[in-house]
């Protein structure tokens, strides 16, 4: 395949997983909406829980949509890393957003624990069994993409994972339509709060991780500081720093040192193609240096 053919097809799916991404986004920005509206209308905590838990789905799938187009965006002379950092900054912001949310469900629960408020449990049901409809549709429309796609494959995730909020307020209603034992609204909904925490708490130290310009968790400095010690000609190497543009785009910088001048070039090419395969780092940046010998006297009277 030509490089311009290679080119087409990638921009070709990038536009068909755009398009996912925004029917989806629509759908789950609906269903969240009307959760809001049905769950305060009916008392239901639960439900409001599950929006505050579809939030952070339609945050993932916004951080999949910017992603996408920053990744087509050039850099400019102001930005000459690109854009990349902003789907770090949406995230952290989204993260934190949704660690108080969770935190408020979970006291609000707590609060009506020892006196609930009458839920009415019907329109929290039939809310609930169509949210389900809409995941299903979701799920299918982004099933084809989430194999060949990272971004595409934790929009799947999110909703998936949502699924099981939806499960936990179709039980609640249930619960209280056939036994009229409130409490198990705020039970469920602080079950819901707690799913999202583990999540959101991820999210937050990578994004917090990736700001504080750390090196990536699946790179380990020990071994490619070995790896790259192990080139014939590499007698040093010194400032070495790994760090995270944005997932999965990776950087590198180093001072390496050769015992020979003539052997930098090829010494470096080896250096990228190492860092390629085995790190997956594809922007690296190494100042090549060359290893001081001490003169003897024969060579110090001859200068």
């Amino acid at each position: 395949m030509s490089e311009g053919h290679a080119h087409d097809h990638k921009l070709l799916a990038r536009a068909e997983n755009k398009g996912k991404l925004l029917t989806v986004l629509f759908l789950t920005l609906g269903l969240m909406l009307a959760e809001v509206a049905v769950g305060l209308s009916a008392n239901s905590l639960a439900l409001l829980a599950d929006a505050g838990h579809m939030m952070s789905d339609v945050g993932g799938l916004i951080l999949a949509l910017i992603a996408i187009w920053f990744s087509a965006k050039p850099a400019n002379e102001r930005k000459t890393f690109g854009y990349y950092r902003s789907e770090i900054l949406a995230g952290f912001i989204n993260s934190i957003a949704l660690v108080g949310i969770a935190i408020f469900i979970l006291f609000e629960a707590w609060q009506r624990l020892t006196s609930p408020p009458e839920v009415n449990t019907l329109p929290v049901l039939i809310l609930a069994l169509i949210g389900i409809v809409i995941n299903v549709i979701s799920l299918k429309i982004l099933s084809s993409g989430s194999e060949s796609s990272l971004n595409m494959k934790a929009a799947y995730l999110e909703i998936l994972a949502d699924m099981l909020g939806l499960f936990a307020v179709v039980l609640s209603s249930l619960i209280i339509m056939f036994t009229g034992w409130h409490q198990a609204d705020p039970i469920l909904s602080g079950l819901i709060a707690i799913m999202i925490l583990p999540r959101t708490w991820m999210l937050l130290s990578e994004c917090t991780h990736i700001l504080m310009e750390g090196t990536p968790s699946h790179i380990n400095l020990s071994d490619m500081y070995t790896a790259i010690s192990a080139i014939d000609g590499v007698t040093d190497i010194h400032d070495l720093h790994v760090w995270t543009l944005t997932s999965d785009h990776h950087a590198m910088a180093a001072h390496v040192t050769v015992d020979n001048e003539n052997v930098q070039q090829e010494v470096l090419g080896e250096i990228k193609h190492l860092l390629l395969e085995k790190f997956e780092i594809h922007h690296s940046t190494i100042q090549m240096e060359v290893e001081k010998h001490d003169l003897g006297k024969e060579d110090i009277c001859r200068s």
